[in-house]
């Protein structure tokens, strides 16, 4: 794996502390620090003036429209957690995407032997997603509930929260595996919908509110 590579991993990876944005804030707040990114990303941090400073987080292909794809899509994907999610399942969702994915790509790119029919993923980095989302996802949600109370969550013991944490990283483990680049299209909606940094937490994030809520 190219160094570059390394550090665009190690930049998503340290974006996983946005997991434990519920000690820190509200979700009111968390969605509006998460507009003022927005429209920075939309409006200021354009690629023409800030290509330089984020080009240690972003690929070629993450020019192509003019935006700094990377932070759009991590932008969009939070929000649409933050707002629709209970405060710990979206911070479950971080910890799956940030943890989860980093690693997957790390692990895949080294050691990565046996690859899907249906995409250039491999079982190797699979295996990594899932042990480093579950590992990193229990530990985020067995740190926000020693410190706080949340609606609906009355079992905070450590096996119901693993297997939060097991079926949320199993889920994200899955969408990652699947081919995004070949639907993604020319449009810039499609371009920022159709990838794994958008499904991966916002899909595991609905499978775990729906496993705790059932």
């Amino acid at each position: 794996m190219e160094r570059e590579e390394y550090k665009r991993k190690a930049i998503h990876i340290c974006m996983g502390l946005w997991a434990f944005f519920p000690l820190l804030v509200a979700r009111y707040s968390a969605l509006f620090i998460c507009v003022v990114f927005l429209l920075l990303v939309l409006f200021v941090f354009r690629e023409h003036r800030w290509k330089a400073v984020f080009d240690a987080m972003a690929r070629e292909e993450d020019y192509t429209h003019g935006y700094l794809m990377g932070p759009l899509i991590y932008i969009l994907a939070v929000m649409v957690c933050v707002g629709l999610y209970p405060p710990y399942i979206a911070a479950a969702s971080f910890a799956i995407m940030a943890f989860g994915d980093g690693f997957a790509t790390i692990v895949g790119r080294n050691v990565g032997r046996h690859t899907y029919p249906y995409s250039d993923k491999s079982l190797e980095g699979t295996v990594g997603f899932i042990v480093c989302g579950f590992l990193s996802t229990l530990m985020v949600l067995m740190i926000l509930t020693h410190f706080l109370s949340f609606a609906g969550l009355e079992n905070t013991s450590p096996g119901y929260l693993g297997k939060i944490a097991l079926l949320g990283s199993a889920c994200g483990a899955f969408i990652e595996t699947l081919p995004f680049e070949r639907s993604r299209g020319s449009s810039i909606i499609r371009r920022a919908l159709m990838d794994d940094n958008f499904f991966v937490p916002v899909l595991s994030g609905l499978i775990m509110t729906a496993f705790v809520i059932s």
